[in-house]
């Protein structure tokens, strides 16, 4: 009976916080098309904020346990008393843009821990910092953590701004993490550089590869449209052709027997026929070709040879 007592009187106080909460406008942190998070005696709750596209520190009233609505922007005031609440890290800006979770680009930075920050969480590696304001590459800042999300509070005052600046001079050098060396830069903003440094390598040479990849399809598209039509005028159909590097190994038909052939890239000149044209191959291109095909067949003096 006492178990049945303390269950009711929970549902009870759950009940009367939650008609209290209808009642009362709440602050909160909001990005972009995501929900608003709040907790009504100890439950965390979801709403949808609206505007939907509505991104930053605002003041809400709830229209039901499920929507909001912004009522106005939060004051520095009301920001700094809410971020207080939480526990504090200070944290070096390593990459700027979307996570993948629908959050604007502009408003989150990946970043890595600057030191051991508050005992009561521990970070490892790189974490989104939430609703960045006026804040750069290889700045440090001061973050609060909610459980959920870090969440931008400052600048950190006690960090060199100079070592920020000069490790944004350097990236954009893309100079080698080796000969960056600056008195007063720590293990961490050293090891930050180094994984800037090395993403934009990796991001370089996909790019490379993607546009080899690209100008190798043009080319290829580019060989095939030649190759079909200098087999199209002459009568005869292309199957497939393969890039040997200065030649292409071509297949086709002419009238329902098929052939390969091999043609220099440049001009299509025959380099090796596929038939034996007593050593005169080079004086077709592949047009041409498909007539001493077609002639061969109908004299039946065609007589093909092995090829490589």
């Amino acid at each position: 009976m006492a178990v049945n007592r303390g269950i009711h009187i929970a549902l009870a106080r759950l009940a009367a916080a939650e008609e209290a909460f209808l009642r009362s406008d709440f602050l909160a942190p909001v990005l972009r098309r995501q929900p608003v998070v709040v907790r009504i005696a100890g439950v965390r709750c979801e709403l949808r904020a609206e505007p939907a596209d509505f991104e930053g520190w605002g003041v809400f009233r709830p229209l039901s346990y499920d929507t909001a609505r912004l009522q106005r922007a939060a004051t520095m005031g009301e920001r700094r008393q809410y971020l207080a609440l939480f526990p504090a890290a200070s944290l070096v800006l390593c990459a700027r843009g979307a996570t993948g979770n629908g959050d604007s680009a502009a408003a989150t930075w990946l970043a890595m821990p600057a030191g051991r920050g508050d005992a009561r969480f521990e970070l490892t590696g790189m974490a989104p910092v939430r609703l960045v304001e006026d804040a750069e590459l290889f700045d440090t800042v001061r973050a609060r953590f909610d459980g959920a999300n870090f969440w931008f509070e400052d600048l950190d005052g006690r960090a060199d701004p100079g070592a920020a600046a000069f490790l944004r001079q350097w990236i954009g050098e893309m100079a080698d993490p080796r000969r960056v060396d600056r008195p007063g830069l720590t293990a961490v903003q050293r090891e930050a550089y180094a994984a800037v440094y090395a993403e934009r390598l990796r991001r370089a040479e996909a790019e490379r590869l993607a546009t080899a990849r690209a100008a190798a399809l043009d080319a290829r598209a580019s060989g095939e449209k030649r190759l079909r039509d200098a087999l199209w005028h002459a009568g005869a159909q292309l199957r497939d052709f393969a890039d040997r590097g200065d030649v292409y190994s071509v297949s086709y038909t002419v009238d329902s027997r098929r052939f390969t052939s091999v043609v220099r890239k440049d001009d299509l000149t025959v380099q090796t026929a596929g038939i034996c044209l007593s050593g005169e191959d080079r004086k077709f291109d592949l047009h041409s070709l498909v007539s001493v095909l077609r002639e061969g067949d109908r004299t039946g003096q065609t007589r093909r040879v092995p090829w490589q």
